[in-house]
């Protein structure tokens, strides 16, 4: 996975990350465990929150890939 055009944050247990986009959307990590991480997203009900396999999936399935 390229991490051009990416910020990559390093974040421990407990610590948030902050988004500005009119609203304020945070993301806080709550546990790692090996190499999964548990986090939780508190944003406006009209954010849209998707996980990015799903999307590509779903994408597929509908012949846009």
């Amino acid at each position: 996975m390229s991490t051009e055009g990416r910020l990559m944050i390093s974040r421990k247990s407990g610590e948030a990350i902050r988004i500005i986009s009119g609203e304020h959307t945070t993301i806080i990590t709550l546990v790692q465990d090996g190499s999964r991480m548990r986090l939780s997203v508190q944003a406006p009900k009209a954010v849209k929150i998707y996980r990015e396999e799903l999307m590509i999936k779903e994408a597929t399935l509908k012949g846009a890939i």
